[in-house]
């Protein structure tokens, strides 16, 4: 092969040929090896292609490289158990031996997903022989081989490493902010994401051979990328169940998704048991399904107008767009198609990423939902005011200095009795008000039972407090004629107490309680409290008294 400048590529049409299975290499040197499968190069089986085959392969292959330096030859395989190659020239007869398989590569510098052999010549248009063999459980796309020159090389690592370190950091980053948002809520939509994400990550991680690079481990961690696929999918089904609560909302999708999380966890424990050309089978049948029930369930969400879909769609149809991507680049029909695994990992993370958006809607709905009862739960709905909660709420945080009146509907059964319980709502309603209208500036109002309200008003210091109590004292009597006018029984009877006369916010509450009632007792009919009843005027006497 004449190289060109850049980057060239042999395709792997009847390039490789099979080794004998009577040849055994295992326990040979590199030099053994090599010699061993060149006796047997005449009647070697021609291989068509690598794709979906198992087991030892090896090729010779004669380079004529233009200039003197430093090439780099990359097998474009992901599986290599063994990988060893021997090159020659007639200006270095003696052969250089390498070691490339994903557990031996300290000799050229780190690929992720594949293995990279360099090759050093010394003179101008010097022709280099290469023997290279390969041996991996299985190949699941064709092995060509990509001639690059230094500066080619280096570039093509870069952005090959880059993008699939960063797609794999982000995928188990976005992981650990899941496991972060679990110890926090402790909701397992939490911890079902973190799986998906994780499981996502650390099989990524492995099946570029990140793992290898980074731990001395004494097996070949690429194929765990496939055997811990399916305990992703396991995490990822209860996941969708979880996000869009398919257990209240959606039954037979809660079913569906439960019965394909078991059945994925036990094919991912059975899968460490088979051989591995069936669960690289498996485990890729699987990712098309769950691609395809992703797309199909993302669909189905938004048509129902639950919005937590849209993250979830849009990260697994870029997902579906790059694995057709990788389908693709490992077709005899569309030939070589850069970065094709690099593309999966980029588009996975971002997956990776919508999935974790998908995550923070969920919570945000949670929010909503919980602000709305929380507000349901404190707020009357008749009279819009703060209920017998809201009240304890504020009493808490009430000042120092401060009024409470406690006032009761008077007339309100004969009006219920004479025009009906509407007419004796419009009546809380119409109270209500008032209520809001004259004191809204001055303090908060509630309703504490079906005819009773509390008003809290707050006074600067003790000296404004009598001025306070007195302006409260002049409107509820305003509020009382102005009920008068539309409701003929309708009128109110109130008490008021101030923070000089009660240690705690309750008392004070109790003591405008208590003289509410002594008001309404002393009332000669029910809308005589329009003019104030002079043993209650005496009362209050007493109580600026004290003041």
């Amino acid at each position: 092969m004449q190289l060109s400048d850049g980057n060239n590529t042999l395709v792997d049409t009847n390039l490789w040929h099979a080794l004998d299975d009577s040849v055994d290499v295992t326990n040979l040197d590199a030099m053994g090896k090599l010699e061993r499968i060149k006796s047997t190069l005449q009647n070697a089986r021609v291989m068509p292609s690598l794709g979906g085959q198992t087991g030892a392969y090896f090729t010779k292959v004669t380079l004529n490289i233009p200039q003197k330096g430093q090439y780099f030859v990359i097998v474009n395989a992901n599986f290599i158990d063994i990988g060893l190659v021997s090159y020659s020239s007639s200006y270095q007869p003696t052969p250089t031996f390498q070691v490339f398989s994903q557990l031996e590569d300290d000799s050229t510098p780190p690929l992720l997903h594949f293995q990279a052999i360099t090759v050093q010549t010394a003179t101008e248009n010097e022709q280099v022989d290469l023997w290279l063999l390969v041996k991996a459980k299985q190949f699941p796309t064709p092995v060509s081989l990509s001639i690059l020159d230094s500066k080619e090389f280096y570039q093509y690592q870069k952005f090959n490493n880059g993008i699939s370190i960063a797609g794999v950091t982000a995928m188990l980053i976005l992981s650990l902010l899941a496991v972060l948002i679990y110890t926090g809520t402790r909701k397992r939509v939490a911890l079902t994401c973190a799986g998906y994400l994780g499981f996502h990550g650390v099989g990524w991680a492995a099946a570029s051979g990140m793992l290898n690079d980074i731990f001395d481990f004494p097996f070949n961690s690429s194929y765990g990328g496939i055997l811990l696929f399916p305990f992703a999918i396991a995490c990822a089904a209860q996941f969708v169940s979880d996000l869009f609560e398919c257990r209240t909302d959606h039954k037979k999708l809660f079913t569906f998704l439960k019965w394909l999380s078991v059945t994925s966890f036990i094919l991912g424990a059975a899968m460490w048991f088979m051989p591995f050309t069936l669960a690289y089978l498996l485990s890729h049948l699987l990712a098309m399904f769950w691609i395809v029930l992703t797309i199909i369930i993302g669909v189905g969400m938004l048509k129902k107008r639950d919005f937590r879909a849209k993250y979830f769609l849009v990260g697994n149809v870029l997902y579906s767009m790059t694995l057709g991507y990788y389908i693709a680049a490992h077709s005899q029909y569309f030939g070589e198609l850069a970065y094709s695994e690099s593309a999966v990992i980029f588009a996975l993370s971002l997956d990776c990423l919508c999935i974790l958006l998908c995550l923070t809607e969920w919570f945000k709905l949670k929010q909503k939902e919980f602000t709305r009862n929380q507000y349901l739960s404190r707020i009357d709905s008749m009279t819009q005011l703060g209920n017998r909660f809201s009240l304890s709420e504020c009493i808490q945080q009430i000042p120092d200095c401060y009024v409470i009146v406690y006032i009761d509907l008077d007339g309100l059964k004969s009006i219920n009795d004479r025009s009906g319980h509407d007419e004796g709502d419009k009546l809380i309603v119409k109270t209500a008000s008032l209520l809001q209208q004259t004191f809204y500036s001055l303090g908060d109002v509630f309703r504490s039972g079906g005819d009773e309200f509390v008003v809290v008003l707050k006074a600067t210091s003790a000296n404004s407090i009598k001025n306070v109590a007195e302006n409260a004292f002049a409107q509820m009597s305003e509020l009382s004629n102005e009920l008068g006018k539309q409701w003929r029984d309708a009128g109110v009877s109130y008490g008021i107490a101030t923070s000089l006369e009660a240690k705690e916010p309750s008392e004070c509450i109790s003591l405008a309680d208590k003289r509410m009632y002594q008001h309404k007792a002393k009332s000669k009919h029910p809308h005589s409290h329009k003019t104030l009843n002079p043993d209650f005027a005496v009362l209050l006497a007493l109580t600026w008294a004290s003041l």
